[in-house]
């Protein structure tokens, strides 16, 4: 409990600007580098995470973490994290349930397609969003994250890092 207070007392002092940075990545994809820019220009401590600003209490670390560990750049967009990689665009909601979405192409072409749509309609390619974006497939969080990330090592093309998974997970 004493953490939260002092994380509160710390931040709380900017939660106006939390706040309008919330409101503007429900509109448009942020890069997590201007996010850290802005919030430094406001005098918020260089450690204050801004990748946190969109994250939900039931999202789950360890796909944020295997996927930035190979992303040249990341960026913050409604409930969403799109990582650029050197092989592919990747769409993430760290979340059970969901799953992560992969497009080729160039970057800021999708942003401007990605941030006209939904996840529906690229899945049922409605209005051919998911052929202009690139769309690639996707790869659903199971219960076992084994699975998740041979799959991404797939269309990624990295090594398959098991060091954050345990057996049966």
């Amino acid at each position: 409990m004493n953490t939260a207070k002092h994380t509160y007392r710390r931040f709380g002092q900017y939660s106006s600007w939390i706040e309008e940075m919330r409101q503007r990545i429900e509109r448009e994809p942020m890069e997590k580098s201007r996010l850290e820019r802005l919030g430094a220009a406001e005098g918020i401590p260089s450690d204050f995470e801004v990748a946190l600003i969109n994250w939900k209490p039931d999202y789950d670390r360890y796909y944020y973490e295997q996927l930035l560990k190979g992303s040249r750049r990341l960026f913050l967009f409604k409930n969403e994290y799109l990582f650029e990689t050197a092989t592919a665009i990747v769409v993430e909601t760290p979340q059970a349930g969901h799953a992560t979405y992969l497009f080729s192409g160039d970057l800021e072409a999708f942003l401007r397609i990605y941030t006209q749509t939904t996840k529906e309609a690229i899945r049922r390619n409605q209005d051919n969003y998911a052929e202009r974006l690139g769309y690639l497939g996707r790869v659903i969080h199971g219960r076992n994250r084994n699975l998740w990330l041979a799959e991404m090592s797939k269309f990624l093309g990295g090594p398959v890092d098991r060091s954050l998974v345990s057996n049966g997970e």
